[in-house]
């Protein structure tokens, strides 16, 4: 899978917790290079983002993502989406 980060994509993977250092590595490759910012995942790897992202994303007392995770429950999405 190859999925297309935008910037706010990527600094939101930078403050989630708990990153593999596989992806450590990828985010640090992809930050040398110029945009387009493209991840290529295979299938363990694009379980094990969704699952990052899926445990980084905060809500609010409604169940509404709060704005700062706004760009992680994208990425779960674009995940789960390409799959």
């Amino acid at each position: 899978m190859k999925l297309t980060l935008s910037p706010a994509m990527l600094d939101s993977l930078d403050r989630a917790t708990d990153k593999p250092d596989w992806l450590i590595a990828r985010l640090a490759e992809i930050r040398a290079g110029a945009a387009p910012y493209q991840l290529l995942l295979g299938n363990q790897e694009s379980t094990a983002l969704e699952e990052l992202c899926a445990m980084n994303i905060r809500f609010d007392a409604d169940g509404n993502v709060l704005p700062e995770h706004q760009a992680l429950d994208e990425l779960a999405t674009m995940v789960m989406e390409n799959y």
